[in-house]
């Protein structure tokens, strides 16, 4: 092959790499529109390396072309210089790219980490927000709107089985009580700023059994510490109440016979020592036989 042959091949070669200039610095240009201040700067200048090859390849050309051959070598030269530069230049960017990455991955994993123990304490509070909840001891949420918005096995097997089936029941229907609709309603008295309410309610059972119960009510809060509805706890006194009544009743038994006892006492003259009794003759007469 002649000198004329890679001659040509030469040219034909710097021609494509003038097109691929081209192309690059129309991409360059788009990429420093979207880059951050910081990065502008550096991606300004990879531009204008990317602009100067394209000049370098535009004179080699015109100097091929002129047959100016002695200024070859000193294009050839800036072209070679321009593209190690662009090369550090690359290099730099690739290394803020990877630190900045590097970096953002760390902060990524610190985040997931800190989102995974967030996880295990709010799946540690369910689990101990569902053991207090669905204890045996009745309870009931209620809003705003008087609707019942969770309620436990144990409300729904002592007070509400009238409205289990029902979505969403209202509480004075669930279990209704002298409170309700008046100012005494505890959800009211919550609302209107009252941090426990204290009251006694009397309720059938699903055997149709009198049931009494202490119904202590509490603030139900949002995220914001904001009121939107009621707890209520049942705790049923049923046998103390009834222990309470039979007192009371064997009480006032014994007030009565007291009573008669005394009345008795004072009709008939009984002896302080012996306890026999005097008849209407004065005879003293023995109780004991």
């Amino acid at each position: 092959m002649n000198t004329h042959y890679f001659h040509n091949i030469s040219i034909l070669l710097v021609m494509f790499g003038l097109c691929f200039m081209v192309v690059s610095v129309k991409i360059s240009l788009k990429i420093n529109k979207t880059v951050n201040q910081e990065t502008k700067r550096k991606w300004s200048l990879i531009t204008s390396l990317i602009i100067l090859f394209l000049l370098g390849y535009s004179a080699f050309l015109y100097l091929q072309f002129q047959s100016l051959e002695k200024y070859l070598e000193l294009i050839i030269g800036i072209v070679f210089l321009g593209g190690a530069l662009f090369v550090l230049m690359v290099m730099g960017l690739i290394q803020n790219t990877l630190l900045l990455m590097n970096t953002s991955s760390q902060a990524l994993e610190n985040e997931m980490q800190e989102h995974k123990l967030l996880s295990n304490k709010l799946k540690q509070s369910q689990a101990t927000m569902d053991s207090i909840f669905n204890s045996a001891i009745p309870l009931c949420i209620t809003g705003k709107d008087f609707e019942i918005i969770q309620a436990n096995k144990a409300f729904y097997g002592i007070l509400g089985h009238l409205t289990q089936s029902v979505d969403r029941p209202k509480c004075f229907e669930s279990h209704p009580s002298d409170d309700c609709n008046n100012d005494s309603c505890p959800l009211t008295r919550i609302l209107k700023g009252e941090t426990e309410v204290v009251s006694d309610m009397i309720k059938h059972d699903i055997n149709g059994q009198e049931k009494t119960f202490i119904v202590t009510t509490r603030p139900f809060l949002n995220a914001q510490k904001e009121v939107i509805g009621i707890v209520e706890s049942f705790q049923d006194i049923t046998e103390r109440k009834l222990a309470e009544d039979a007192k009371v009743d064997l009480i006032n038994e014994l007030q009565n016979t007291v009573e008669e006892v005394n009345i008795l006492s004072g009709l008939l003259p009984i002896c302080a020592s012996c306890k026999n009794i005097r008849d209407d003759k004065g005879y003293w007469l023995s109780l004991i036989h």
